[in-house]
């Protein structure tokens, strides 16, 4: 890989990713279950769901949007074999704490990074931004009723940065 090239930016985005639904007890419940999906595929280490719970706790990545509240875990690269991003959707919001004020908020979607290079962290959550600051496109993955819906609507915001 070249460093300093687009593919420094690449990531994986597929169905295996997306998990609809998803019943958890609290956030690091739902960080486990989605990072498994992650694992099936070997794209993260075993160390990932750990590293990614750890840091969630000592960083916290919850935010509230006007109507929906969102989590954007990610941790470091030494944990990650390929770029990717998972989505999950939680069957009952789960509280997670506030990036910005600490405070708990109740979370619904979880946009999970895996970063392979810390340069990458900045393109991908300016893209997760990207989708966040778009409420009905939150309210339609959170509508969705299966993965392929979730992809088509989240494909468009991930076009460029998505491996084919």
């Amino acid at each position: 890989m070249k460093k300093g090239t687009q593919e420094d930016h690449s990531l994986i985005f597929n169905e295996g990713l997306v998990e609809l639904d998803i019943a958890a007890n609290d956030y690091k419940d739902a960080l486990f279950q989605l990072s498994q999906n992650f694992l099936k595929e070997n794209y993260v280490k075993e160390t990932f769901p750990k590293a990614l719970i750890a840091r969630e706790e000592e960083y916290p990545t919850g935010l509230s949007t006007n109507r929906i509240g969102i989590a954007i875990p990610h941790t470091d690269p030494l944990h990650v074999n390929k770029g990717c991003i998972g989505i999950g959707t939680l069957r009952n919001p789960i509280p997670f704490k506030a990036m910005d004020t600490g405070e708990w908020i109740q979370v619904s979607i979880i946009f999970m990074l895996a970063i392979t290079h810390p340069s990458s962290q900045l393109v991908m959550l300016q893209k997760v931004i990207e989708i966040i600051r778009n409420e009905d496109t939150l309210l339609k993955i959170l509508e969705s009723k299966n993965k392929k819906e979730i992809m088509q609507i989240v494909k468009p915001f991930l076009d460029e940065l998505v491996k084919s």
